[in-house]
């Protein structure tokens, strides 16, 4: 009679619950940290018991890419994030999510020469403001995403949204504070007040909602804080990443 242990063997594959999707992260580090928190309460609450979600994450150091986003080089900044979306790749996603707006300038390049689907934050908060049957809003983000198309352009063309935006003296003061305290999770009085009266003008000017397309202005602006809606980019990416990941 053998003694040697039979091969484990299964009579049918496991079942997949969800897809895997890598983060690419640290952009700030504290938006990461929503996107990971948020992520994984929609999984647990949509599959229940002690499921998380399924991911894999390539955080940055910020004052690092940073530093060469600032200074110009879009090439080498592009370079980082494509090799970082690659090596998600390699370990198993099957999705690439930038937890940052304005790293979305280089979207296309990325899924491009990465192969993967790349879900584009706008794209959701694009599905929102069109649910809620409105047509001209607001947007708020750093000066490349405000004076760039990669956000703008894509909520017009593939929503038919309208975008006002503040004026471009505004637009270097919040670019500046983006860059500076908020990227240390400093919120002042002064930099509230900013962004509550650029938004009250803009409403003024028509804007029916407010996109907050910087992965940072949730900690500036609340609901109650001004008239509108607002549609915060990571909530919603990060809600509709968890309902990708989950479809069968």
């Amino acid at each position: 009679m053998s003694t040697h242990a039979q091969p484990f063997s299964l009579t049918s594959p496991p079942v997949r619950t969800m897809k895997t999707l890598g983060l690419v992260g640290g952009l700030t580090y504290h938006a990461t940290l929503l996107y990971y928190k948020q992520i994984n309460d929609r999984v647990q609450e949509r599959l229940g018991g002690g499921h998380s979600a399924s991911l894999v994450i390539r955080s940055f150091d910020f004052a690092d890419i940073m530093k060469h986003f600032n200074g110009g080089d879009h090439g080498e900044t592009a370079r980082q994030l494509v090799e970082a979306a690659k090596n998600l790749k390699l370990s198993g996603a099957e999705g690439i999510a930038l937890c940052v707006n304005t790293g979305h300038l280089f979207a296309d390049q990325i899924e491009k020469e990465v192969g993967l689907p790349l879900l584009h934050i706008i794209d959701f908060a694009g599905q929102a403001i069109t649910a809620n049957g409105l047509s001209r809003v607001a947007l708020l983000g750093t000066k490349s995403v405000m004076d760039g198309d990669s956000i703008v352009g894509r909520l017009q063309r593939d929503f038919g949204v309208e975008v006002l935006l503040p004026d471009s003296e505004t637009r270097q003061a919040m670019d500046d504070v983006i860059f500076g305290d908020l990227a240390s999770s400093i919120v002042s009085e002064q930099t509230r007040k900013l962004y509550i009266d650029t938004v009250n003008e803009l409403v003024k000017q028509g804007a029916q909602g407010v996109i907050l397309a910087c992965t940072e202005l949730q900690f500036v602006l609340k609901p109650e804080d001004v008239g509108v809606p607002l549609f915060d980019t990571v909530e919603l990416h990060a809600r509709g990443l968890a309902e990708w990941m989950l479809q069968k």
